[in-house]
């Protein structure tokens, strides 16, 4: 068996080369965005699709995006708790809200959860990732309502977010038993073994030490409620209705994701705190990179 601290340093180091590459000029932070677009609508469609449209689907996936959204609500709610105890402005306090609840099931936690349990692990992390979808939707609605906006650009957002179709599509050929083909196959899987690296790169390019330090504190209260706290709630819950196997130990892995991506464009999008929301981002991955060794030695 792979050692957990292994699986956790294949996508540091290329984290770390995305880094190097931005500290030597040879990329900079804006090209992050486009490494991200390609994820977003080709790599990470095309994986998903590509594994979906074949798999063998089973009951205990329909229960994955529902305790994930449940998790999710939890954290939410304890850091609306926080913010107000600390009396924090209403831009604040959302800012955080937001970044508690938003885990980055896709981003990250598709290609780690990948990487510790293959293609039939990664089935149940698309699953999973419904709920972040469902959340990001959600939010936006809300945020249209608390600071203004159009509800018709977030559910047309919505709908054009290309992973979704790729589930939606995914599942359709599998009921539907329709084959692709080889040449179409091959096409998808090699778009789609493009995305962890992609996915590492565009992160190594979008860290900056120097903002971390003026919102360590709340930083921290944000990794421990999605580091710590979202997978302890995550096992309770799934013990609590005697769920096991595969599907458990996904969900627990990628319950100790760090904060959402999206949780950023959210951010940017109705002008909350980003440079707040950017350190949480940052902090949770940074942090990850050892609690998520930790989860990794439970569930394997």
């Amino acid at each position: 068996m792979v050692n957990p601290i292994e699986i956790i340093l294949i996508p540091t180091i290329m984290i770390i080369i995305g880094y190097a590459l931005k500290r030597n000029n040879v990329l900079n932070a804006k090209d992050s965005t486009t490494l991200s677009k390609i994820v977003i609508n080709i790599s990470l469609p095309s994986l998903i699709f590509v594994n979906l449209s074949s798999a063998h689907i089973n009951s205990n996936m329909a229960i994955l995006p529902v305790a994930s959204f449940a998790v999710s609500m939890v954290c939410m709610l304890l850091a609306y708790l926080f913010s107000r105890s600390r009396g924090y402005s209403k831009i604040k306090t959302w800012t955080l809200m937001i970044a508690a609840a938003m885990m980055n099931s896709g981003f990250i936690g598709f290609p780690i959860t990948l990487g510790v349990f293959g293609n039939e692990g990664f089935l149940n992390a698309i699953f999973y990732d419904l709920a972040t979808t469902v959340l990001f939707i959600m939010f936006g609605m809300i945020l249209v309502g608390e600071f203004g906006g159009d509800k018709k650009d977030v559910v047309k957002n919505g709908l054009k977010f290309v992973p979704l179709w790729a589930v939606i599509l995914g599942l359709l050929f599998n009921f539907s038993h329709i084959e692709m083909g080889y040449v179409l196959k091959n096409v998808f899987t090699y778009l789609g073994n493009s995305t962890t690296p992609l996915i590492m790169l565009s992160l190594g390019l979008t860290i900056d030490f120097r903002e971390i330090k003026h919102y360590l504190k709340d930083s921290l209260l944000i990794s421990l409620l999605r580091l710590v706290v979202s997978p302890l709630l995550m096992f309770g819950i799934l013990s609590a209705i005697h769920l096991t196997g595969l599907a458990f130990n996904v969900a627990v892995l990628e319950a100790g994701m760090s904060t959402a991506m999206n949780a950023l464009v959210l951010s940017i999008t109705y002008n909350l705190d980003n440079k707040l929301m950017s350190s949480c981002i940052f902090t949770d991955v940074l942090l990850s990179l050892v609690t998520l060794t930790a989860i990794i030695t439970f569930v394997v």
